[in-house]
């Protein structure tokens, strides 16, 4: 990505994802208002999160479709037009039913959202460009999203404060018709040329079209695999951080002392994950990380950070005192943070301009699979146990992950 002569494209995406991220943390923001304003139980609350979360897998992949099919910008707008309609569903209603309508509303826009900004990641960068641009892209577009996720729970604090909730719900759904204004003026078509590409065309082992290239190449599946196994270790180090932490804090040390502690672990990790995406791009832009890495960077990064995410999560498991388990969450969120920025220029490279909307469609579908799955046995093994012997789970999940990506380097040569 050339920063000094941005395109509106760029632009474009730049200002839209951190919306993105507002719309991802919002729900999760919003909790304690609405317990007040529903006047609804834990249960109900729960139910809401989740409502979230319970379409992604089907919405995405459905719009991977509709995206190739119908056109990005169409699927762009109408998901960027719900998730404005959502927030302002949220604003007015005073009933659970409506509220949950307004938060599935929500994700299934988010989805559509998510689906096109990832395909025009790729757009975004001119295809005759070296192919490590891409990588850097991807890992600053990602940087913004985080950077708005990050921030939504201290804005959104902020706004409640000094407007109330219907208004500053109202000035969010504002705010985030800006997706809409600026995908109408956006050029959303594919490169004009052929991109090099990092995994090998799909075409060279597949001669078929569509989706049956696109599910006939074996790198792919590893790849999708691959993430699968790896999503689990960022949601399950900041699922249980707070309570990691807590576990090892001494019995002497005040409960409000402690638990302040541990929310600063989690926002350290949060912020250690979105920091070093943007870290990645920098370095990857001035050429720092091609001279460390070498030619085939994205797969020595990747088997890097995957190599240090399975010792930080076997050290979760075996390490001991506040201060060492604190660490080692911030370093976790480190290495955690740029791999899936990569892992998705990886294969946005590895697919034909045709079916990238499928592609992310079924990437993110492995995805969802992994973040239910795996958390779910880390759960098992902890109530049976405690959580540190359930971070083997993620230790051997990230274990799987390095062994997929070496394979695909394999695949590759």
């Amino acid at each position: 990505m050339d920063f000094s002569h941005p395109t509106y494209l760029q632009i474009f995406l730049t200002a839209s994802l951190p919306i993105m991220g507002l719309a991802y943390a919002l729900v999760g923001g919003l909790k304690l208002s609405l317990v007040d304003r529903l006047q609804i139980d834990e249960g109900k609350v729960g139910r809401l999160v989740g409502g979230f979360g319970t379409m992604f897998g089907p919405t995405i992949l459905l719009c991977g479709f509709l995206t190739d099919a119908v056109g990005r910008k169409g699927v762009w707008l109408a998901g960027s037009a719900a998730v404005a309609v959502s927030i302002l569903m949220l604003a007015r209603t005073r009933t659970y039913r409506g509220a949950l309508v307004a938060v599935v509303l929500l994700g299934i826009g988010w989805a559509a959202q998510v689906n096109v900004s990832n395909v025009l990641m790729r757009v975004a960068v001119p295809a005759d460009r070296p192919r490590e641009q891409l990588m850097w892209a991807t890992n600053f577009f990602d940087f913004a999203f985080g950077f708005g996720a990050f921030v939504t729970p201290m804005v959104l604090a902020m706004i409640l404060r000094r407007l109330g909730y219907v208004k500053g719900l109202l000035l969010l759904a504002m705010l985030a018709t800006t997706p809409v204004v600026l995908g109408v003026f956006a050029g959303m078509h594919p490169p004009p040329v052929t991109a090099q590409v990092l995994a090998g065309p799909i075409e060279h082992t597949a001669p078929t079209s569509g989706s049956a290239a696109l599910l006939s190449s074996p790198v792919f599946w590893v790849l999708g695999f691959a993430f699968l196994f790896f999503v689990p270790l960022e949601t399950s180090t900041a699922g249980w951080a707070t309570t990691l932490v807590l576990r090892q804090t001494s019995s002497d040390v005040p409960d409000a002392r402690a638990k302040q502690f541990a929310a600063l672990t989690l926002s350290g990790f949060w912020l250690g994950f979105t920091g070093s995406r943007l870290i990645a791009s920098i370095l990857g832009a001035t050429g720092v990380l091609t001279r460390i890495l070498g030619a085939s960077n994205e797969q020595a990064l990747l088997v890097t950070l995957g190599l240090a995410c399975v010792v930080l999560m076997l050290a979760l498991a075996f390490v001991r005192g506040r201060a060492a388990t604190s660490t080692t969450i911030l370093l976790a969120g480190l290495a955690t943070g740029p791999v899936f920025p990569t892992m998705m220029a990886v294969v946005l490279l590895s697919v034909q301009p045709d079916t990238m909307g499928r592609a992310v469609g079924f990437f993110f579908f492995f995805a969802s699979v992994g973040w239910t799955v795996v958390p779910m046995i880390i759960g098992v093994v902890a109530r049976k146990t405690n959580i540190q012997s359930g971070f083997l789970v993620a230790a051997a999940s990230g274990a799987v992950f390095l062994t997929l990506i070496v394979i695909r380097g394999m695949m590759i040569r």
